[in-house]
């Protein structure tokens, strides 16, 4: 095993796999004690996930906070016990008042800073324990609201339910909040029904590999993508 590998992957992570599958992975084929990720992507995510291996896990901390750019699409409507297509629906409710001008105004409402409540399923820890476990167990825990940022929020388009756009935002931001909290400021309910996070910092997706590409590749193959941790 080569204590010296070390460098920075940015691949584009398949819908249904978790963040920790894609380390786990990555670790077996490099054959390397140290692998982490730069921020979470829940299993139904798709897009940019940044994986440090080796003595590049130490820079974690600057890679965490860089900007993200996220493509979403959400459903009014529908409520789930998870904010996402993949939970149990707890709430239906009318939409057919929401059109396009008033969506693009609430969405410029919440443009800045601002504070937001975590969801109850995220991997953020409460008394040792990750907030889905808690969650899954039946046992609500207090969320505290914490500061976010959302530099930008485009419209992209509004069909019927459903309604996609494009968002810049700080580190922690959750999209599954925030299409919940625009769809309650809407006087309707809603929910997250795909996302797609296009960018980190400056990697973007077209600085992406694959998953097929990863797995496809060996030990050698694979370190040859390493990027420069240093071009954040």
């Amino acid at each position: 095993m080569d204590e010296a590998l070390s460098g920075l992957l940015v691949i584009d992570k398949p819908a249904g796999l978790t963040s920790f599958d894609c380390v786990h992975r990555v670790k077996h084929i490099l054959q390397a004690k140290k692998v982490g990720h730069c921020g979470t992507l829940d299993p139904l995510a798709k897009g940019v996930l940044l994986l440090l291996v080796g003595k590049a896990t130490q820079e974690q901390e600057n890679f965490l906070g860089l900007e993200k750019q996220y493509r979403f699409r959400g459903q009014f409507g529908r409520a789930t016990d998870t904010g996402d297509r993949e939970g149990a629906v707890t709430e239906t409710k009318n939409f057919s008042h929401i059109t396009r001008r008033r969506l693009e105004s609430i969405l410029r409402d919440f443009q800045g800073k601002q504070a937001q409540t975590p969801p109850r399923y995220a991997a953020l820890k409460y008394r040792g324990k990750a907030y889905y476990r808690w969650a899954r167990m039946g046992v609500d825990i207090p969320r505290v609201p914490r500061p976010i940022e959302v530099y930008s929020m485009e419209l992209l388009s509004l069909e019927g339910a459903f309604w996609e756009a494009r968002v810049t935002c700080s580190r922690g931001t959750y999209i599954r909040t925030l299409v919940e909290d625009i769809a309650l400021r809407l006087e309707t309910v809603g929910m997250l029904d795909d996302l797609i996070r296009e960018r980190v910092g400056t990697y973007a997706l077209s600085d992406a590999l694959s998953w097929d590409r990863v797995t496809g590749s060996c030990r050698e193959e694979l370190s040859a993508h390493f990027q420069c941790a240093a071009r954040s």
